[in-house]
Parts: C-alpha cells; structure tokens; sequence
C-alpha cells in the first residue's frame, strides 16, 4: 500500500546567491515529493539569483525579492505563506541528498506522535574536505548545551512552529539552535535516524564560517537561557573559551607546544571543573570552531 505523504512547506531564504541557488532548488525538486510547497524568499538580489528564480517559477509555489531585515526575516516571511503540516528550511547555498525528504517524513509517519524529525548532514569543507555527520545518541540530551542538530536536515510540525512562536531575530547566527531549544524546552517530541539528508557547504561566505566572536556571544545566550546548572555552564564556557581556546588550548597542535606548567595549569583547571560540574558537561564544550574563526585559523 502507497503512503499518503503529508503536506511540506519548504523554504528557501536567499540573497545573493547567484552561484549557488540552482543547486539548491534542483536538489529540492529531485526529491519527487509530490505534496511539496517551495516558498523562496530572496533579500532582493541584484545578482543572477532573480533571473535563475524566473526559470523556475513553475516548480516554485511561491517566491518574491525585496529587501528584507536578514535570514530570520526572510524566514519568517516565507513562513507566513507555508500551508503544510510540515516545515522546514534550507539555505540557498546548500542541497538535499537524492530522495532524502520521504525518508525523514516516514518518520512522522512511523511515529505519529513525532514534533520533531532529524537526520544526519553531509558536510563538505573549503578543499574538498567531505565529513558525514550523524544525530549523536545524546543529541536531545546534550541540546541546552551545544548545537546537536543539522538545521537543513530536520523537520518540524506546522503546529509546534505557532506553538512556540517566531524565530527569535535578536540572533543573527545561531536562531535555529534557539529554536531548538524552544521545541525542548515546550516538550516536543524529536525522533532522529542516521541517514544523511542534506548537504552543507562550508565556504568564508555563509554565516557560520565568518562569524568569530559574535557567534560565541550568541553560544552565551542560548546556553545561560536553556543550560544545565540554571544556566551557569554558560559562565564556564566563556571562561575556557577567553582564556584557553582563544590561545590555542584546544588546537591539538598547539597544545603539545605550550611548556609543560601552562598545560599542566589547564589540565588542572579542567579537574576543579569536573569536580564542580559533571565531566560530560564541561568535555562537551565546542567553541572551538568559532575560536579558529577568530584567531584566522579556519575550520
């Protein structure tokens, strides 16, 4: 017996995306998934991006360009034009893997009681570095503290989306995490396979690979509002991330030149933490990646 598969709305924020929204758009109609809504909301591009949107305007159910206040406003534009059960979001310089949507929707249709469905990311570096990632056993635990899921890989129920209200724009970076933890904290039901959904290509372009300092600041904020300990694991994390990361404590080949005190100073700060917080907690922090953005060093 066929499956009924439910209605999608699946947007696609946009700007300046010339070079890469082609890709995106023709790795969304591949998915052959007939109950398909595609809203692109592009930031009013003067660029290639409108011309290429013309080309498609029979595959897209909606799209429009103007200027606009960044991605959580484009978002939330295309939002408003969603009519599926299900939403979900990908970015104008990312793609799905071949026949990737059913198999996340099959969840929700395995599991009727699911708010939440998210898979694994193929992610592709400057170089032509490739990294398959997968939903760790801890993700949901572990949520409050570090950023466990792959935004263009998940899926969410139209319901829950006005349940907990708008993205939050006050966050330029790191909007998708606080959704997250918003759907956690309002008790929402995730389920997770392994399977790769989506493709996120790393550049010195997108959000996530420039950002340095000020995604560490939003990493404060999200982990002080949600975070275990009423939020003080947040204070912890700053503190390791000033005073160790930020000089090369969590690089593994800068670490085993520093001179034997200074590592044996921050081995002993790392035993104070464990025996104040959970060991887990503290190993799980990640600001690393924010801190080589910072220092110039890359990924």
């Amino acid at each position: 017996m066929s499956r009924v598969y439910p209605r999608l709305s699946m947007v696609v924020p946009a700007f300046k995306a010339g070079d890469t929204i082609k890709r995106t758009l023709d790795s969304v109609i591949a998915q052959d998934y007939s109950n398909l809504q595609l809203i692109v909301i592009d930031g009013g591009s003067k660029d290639q991006t409108v011309d290429i949107l013309k080309d498609y305007d029979e595959q897209i159910a909606y799209w429009v360009s103007e200027p606009d206040k960044g991605q959580v406003d484009a978002l939330e534009k295309g939002f408003k034009q969603a009519d599926g059960e299900l939403y979900g979001w990908i970015c104008a310089d990312d793609e799905f893997m071949p026949d990737s949507l059913k198999r996340l929707v099959d969840v929700f249709l395995d599991f009727p009681d699911t708010d939440v469905a998210t898979g694994g990311c193929r992610r592709i570096f400057p170089g032509d570095e490739v990294v398959d990632t997968s939903p760790d056993p801890r993700y949901l635990e572990d949520l409050t503290i570090k950023n466990t899921i792959e935004q263009p890989s998940t899926l969410w129920r139209a319901y829950l989306a006005k349940n907990v209200g708008p993205l939050d724009g006050s966050y330029k970076y790191a909007f998708d995490w606080e959704y997250w933890c918003r759907f956690k904290k309002a008790g929402a039901v995730f389920r997770s396979i392994p399977d790769p959904i989506s493709i996120y290509h790393f550049s010195g372009e997108n959000l996530t690979s420039s950002g340095g300092r000020k995604i560490a600041d939003e990493m404060y904020r999200i982990v002080k509002e949600y975070g275990p300990y009423n939020g003080r694991v947040a204070n912890v994390y700053r503190f390791l991330y000033r005073w160790f990361d930020l000089h090369g404590y969590y690089d593994a080949d800068l670490l085993e030149k520093k001179p034997g005190w200074k590592r044996s100073l921050y081995f002993a700060v790392l035993r104070m933490l464990y025996r104040r917080y959970d060991p887990h907690t503290i190993n799980s922090y990640n600001w690393n990646f924010v801190s080589r953005q910072e220092r110039g060093r890359g990924w």
